[in-house]
Order: C-alpha cells, then sequence, then structure tokens
C-alpha cells in the first residue's frame, strides 16, 4: 500500500506520545557528568580544561558501559561461544578508555562517539548489503519481531549514520562544553528516537499486511 511520505512523518512523530517511560538508569552517566566537569574544572584550574573534560568524560563512559554491559553479553551470546563473548565484550569496554586515558583533547572524546556510531552503522550496513538480519536479531531476539528484522536492519543503518552526522556537525559548529551536555543526554534522545523507529516500522508493515 501506498502512504504519503507526510502520513508516514506524523505517524513516526506521534508515537513519541505513546512510548513507555525510560529506565531510570539511563540518565545516570550525564547526571554524573554534568556533575563532575565543573567541579574537576574548579579543583584543575585555568589551563587544565580539556584534563577536566577527558576524565570527566571517561569517568562517564565507565558507568555507561557498566550498566550496559550485561545487555551487550546477552546480544553477543547469540551469535559467539562463550570465551569469544567475554574477550570481545571487555576489549570493547578497555581499549576506548585505554585510548582516551592517553588523550588531553576534548576532540578525541568527540571522536569516540562518532566511532562507535561509524561501527555500529558499518555493522548494519553490511548485514543489508549481504542480506542478513543477525545484528538485528541480537538487538530484538523476540519470534514475534522476526518479520521486521530486515527493515529494522535498514533502520538501524540510517539511526547510526544520522546520529554520526549530528555528532560530527555538533563537533564542528559548538564548544566543547556545549558538546558534553550533548553527550550527556544523547542516551535519553537515542532511545527515544530507536523506540519511535521501531514502532514505525511496525505499524507501517502491519498497516501493508492488513491493506
Amino acid at each position: 500500500m501506498y502512504r504519503n511520505p507526510l502520513d508516514t512523518v506524523r505517524l513516526f512523530l506521534s508515537l513519541f506520545q505513546d512510548l513507555p517511560p525510560l529506565a531510570r538508569t539511563i540518565y545516570v552517566p550525564g547526571a554524573i557528568l554534568l556533575l563532575v566537569y565543573p567541579i574537576l574544572t574548579v579543583l584543575l584550574g585555568h589551563g587544565h580544561q580539556g584534563e577536566a573534560f577527558v576524565t570527566s568524560f571517561m569517568i562517564a563512559l565507565a558507568l555507561r558501559m557498566a550498566l550496559g554491559f550485561e545487555g551487550m553479553v546477552k546480544r553477543m551470546m547469540s551469535g559467539y561461544s562463550l570465551v569469544q563473548t567475554v574477550l570481545q565484550s571487555l576489549l570493547f569496554v578497555t581499549i576506548p578508555l585505554v585510548a582516551l586515558s592517553f588523550a588531553e583533547d576534548p576532540l578525541a572524546c568527540q571522536r569516540l562517539q562518532s566511532a562507535i556510531y561509524l561501527l555500529i552503522g558499518a555493522v548494519f550496513l553490511s548485514d543489508v548489503v549481504k542480506g542478513r538480519v543477525a545484528t538485528a536479531a541480537s538487538f530484538w531476539p523476540d519470534a514475534d519481531m522476526r518479520s521486521y528484522l530486515p527493515n529494522l536492519t535498514r533502520v538501524m543503518v540510517i539511526y547510526n549514520f544520522a546520529f554520526l552526522l549530528l555528532n560530527e556537525t555538533l563537533i564542528q559548529t559548538v564548544s566543547a562544553s556545549y558538546w558534553l551536555l550533548f553527550w550527556a543526554v544523547l542516551p535519553v534522545v537515542a532511545q527515544i528516537v530507536l523506540r519511535a523507529l521501531v514502532l514505525t516500522v511496525i505499524n507501517l508493515e502491519d498497516d501493508g499486511q492488513h491493506a
């Protein structure tokens, strides 16, 4: 069934009204970041803003990874052995933190976020090219989601590259401290947008089947 693009946009926007509340833990890393950064800026003094930025970011990033570690392991278990899952999970967590421990420029933190979106987007793009849905299946493993996985895979490509573009745009146009505010609320915004996109895919496919 043909759907006017404006109708699709309206459907997508309307879904924000029906989304369930987010878990409170999603707010914690951003709140810690916004608390720690100004404190470190004062404690370290003038001329050490970069160090305060990177240290605050590392603390918040480590907390965010810790809160999401269990979910990441569960997703990886669907495609890898226990040993492979543990090793890859530890590498995924430790490499960014170790790399940032040697950084003094806030740009390193900003580019790390871009690299994450680029990597995840590339994985989903590879699935699209090869006609696979393995990565999407690890995010949505329920049986009732299987029919939606091909379109969800395509949506995740758009989602990750759109946030990559947004991040790069903000890096070029706003100061580092304003970017830090963006990063603090990013999980909330990203989760809301993702939920709305998923519901849009489900509703569009269900409408097409009943047409």
